[in-house]
């Protein structure tokens, strides 16, 4: 179910596991927090072919995810742009595909702007060639926009669910 309120997102994951999903042309970085929203790992890159929503749906049942962040890819101006439609549209596919199996997490769009960047410059620390940089930026991507919901949201000193919820609007 897309939610666009943050504090009833907030509510029903409560002590959930997330997965966040940065949904790109070609491929999907997945990354996962802890049930307790205070770590998050890079998880896995995904081509995105005929199995990724099975894939995704494995991911959802191995794990016992309990919500899925979405990076919206927003221009300067906070604006959605063409990739943002297409980014909304294969949620809506991903959210359809996973009804059928009655599965029926809430998902959040985040504002993934200029995450690939500090993906990047993480990344270049962590792998010593280009190409395993290459293969393992999206998945980082996706842990920087998790990183940065649960920084913002849930981590911030101010009462908890109060983050900034026009971070992002679909």
């Amino acid at each position: 179910m897309l939610i666009r309120n943050i504090k009833e997102f907030l509510k029903v994951t409560l002590n959930k596991k997330l997965i966040c999903l940065d949904i790109g042309k070609k491929k999907i970085g997945i990354a996962i927090s802890d049930h307790n929203h205070s770590l998050s790992f890079p998880l896995e890159v995904l081509i995105r072919n005929k199995e990724f929503l099975d894939k995704i749906r494995n991911i959802i049942n191995n794990y016992s995810v309990g919500g899925i962040i979405v990076g919206q890819p927003l221009n300067e101006d906070g604006k959605v742009t063409r990739m943002s439609q297409t980014v909304s549209d294969i949620t809506k596919n991903i959210e359809q595909f996973l009804l059928k199996y009655n599965i029926d997490l809430p998902i959040f769009f985040w504002d993934e702007s200029y995450t690939s960047l500090e993906a990047e410059d993480i990344t270049k620390f962590l792998f010593k060639n280009y190409k395993h940089q290459k293969k393992n930026l999206d998945k980082f991507a996706a842990k920087v926009i998790l990183d940065d919901f649960l920084r913002e949201c849930l981590n911030s000193n101010e009462n908890r669910g109060s983050c900034h919820a026009q971070r992002c609007q679909n």
